[in-house]
């Protein structure tokens, strides 16, 4: 799974940010990484700024080798339960795709494989 942050605006509900979380990870497991649970790694981090004016921002770093139409089914995933959560438009959803080898992604000390697709 890769590593997603996600920065909202100061003062939404540890109700909301669960639902959040939970929903990203469902989305990503629906998107970019069929099958793959081992790994959790989503944060909801709150920011200074207004909706439409730099928040929400959508950091997603991941090994190279998703085929565009994934990270654009893991976008409007994520502009839905935004909508749906926060009641955000997805024009104000500003997210920011980050590849590094798999040889930059540790866990347990190790690097991470190469990524390929579970679900082909």
């Amino acid at each position: 799974m890769p590593l997603i942050r996600i920065d909202i605006p100061e003062g939404v509900s540890s109700e909301k940010k669960a639902i959040i979380h939970k929903g990203v990870r469902e989305v990503v497991l629906k998107t970019l990484a069929p099958k793959e649970v081992k790994y959790d790694y989503v944060s909801i981090r709150e920011a200074f700024g207004i909706i439409g004016d730099g928040l929400p921002v959508v950091d997603v770093d991941l090994r190279p080798g998703r085929e565009p139409e994934r990270k654009k089914a893991l976008v409007d995933g994520i502009a839905d339960l935004l909508g749906e959560t926060l009641g955000i438009k997805p024009e104000d959803i500003y997210v920011i795709f980050r590849e590094t080898p798999a040889h930059n992604h540790y866990t347990g000390g190790q690097p991470l494989p190469e990524w390929v697709p579970a679900d082909k």
